[in-house]
């Protein structure tokens, strides 16, 4: 069979996401978990490929799609958001091949770190991103919880949540927060919540001053969320969920960082179960994990 890879085409982003599903549910199912990844718009892909920052490709095969890698960067700051293969083609080496058709990109535009996020127990994938000088570096844990458990045991949070206006708008409040917690801005990912993706958008605030931010989605799942440092990340985490329960969702869920113990804590006193684990890999060390809590494995 040849192979032929080339950067995507709008018309692409469609049957990408088809391959990310079912590679995806596969690779569950093979662990002994039930498929979980539902089938949707490729929303975060459309928005990206407007972007010259971002790099999106595809391997192809008998005039079919076979694989499918997408990347975004922010200042000198390089992520993996997904690499995919469909089941039943990935012993044929598309993944390194589309990895180092990406990875050149990060090169080209003079990256100076190069992160991503995988499932824990993929591990064929995780020895993959080891040989391309990506090192796995904080656990991160998908938590879910039911709605009615959390909202019998929130406790009133010692932070005030406030809705943040729709973009665009002065946002430098949140350059900062980025800036002090990840060590690089993301307007645009704001942006792409702020127009209507999320459900809620939270400002968060202590005595009136903004010192975090929490985005929630109509399933009730919490993040992106980050907290300045020097505030208490358990109240920030507090104020978040309360946010997820007036969505009226039947669960709420939250990816939370190994390095945040204290808001792990405060998850399971609250109901919460680990439903996945995924790990962040590097090149090098970046962001306050205590303080962060990415929305998933392509959006971080």
């Amino acid at each position: 069979m040849h192979i032929t890879y080339r950067t995507a085409r709008a018309e692409d982003l469609a049957p990408a996401t088809r391959i990310v599903q079912d590679a995806y549910n596969d690779l569950r199912v093979r662990h002994g978990l039930t498929p979980s990844i539902a089938l949707g718009p490729p929303l975060f892909q459309t928005f990206s490929f407007a972007e010259p920052s971002s790099n999106l490709w595809v391997a192809e095969a008998d005039g079919a799609l076979q694989g499918f890698a997408f990347a975004w960067m922010r200042q000198r700051f390089w992520f993996l958001a997904q690499l995919f293969v469909q089941p039943g083609m990935q012993s044929m080496g598309i993944g390194q091949a589309l990895l180092s058709r990406i990875i050149r990109h990060a090169e080209e535009n003079g990256a100076e770190n190069r992160a991503l996020i995988t499932m824990a127990y993929n591990t064929a994938s995780t020895g993959l991103y080891i040989r391309n000088g990506l090192y796995p570096r904080e656990p991160l844990l998908r938590l879910v919880a039911p709605a009615p458990l959390v909202a019998e045991r929130i406790a009133t949070p010692g932070l005030e949540a406030v809705p943040i206006e729709p973009w665009p708008g002065p946002r430098e409040w949140l350059d900062g927060i980025d800036e002090a917690v990840l060590g690089f801005r993301r307007e645009s990912h704001h942006a792409f919540q702020l127009g209507g993706v999320a459900a809620r958008a939270l400002r968060l605030e202590q005595a009136g001053r903004p010192v975090g931010y929490a985005y929630v989605s109509g399933a009730g799942h919490v993040g992106p969320l980050a907290v300045s440092p020097g505030v208490e990340a358990v109240e920030a985490l507090k104020a978040a969920v309360r946010g997820a329960l007036e969505v009226q969702p039947k669960q709420v869920s939250m990816v939370v960082p190994g390095k945040a113990d204290r808001m792990l804590d405060v998850a399971f006193r609250l109901g919460f179960q680990i439903d996945e684990p995924f790990v962040l890999l590097s090149a090098r060390p970046f962001g306050d994990w205590s303080r962060y809590l990415p929305s998933n494995p392509g959006f971080m």
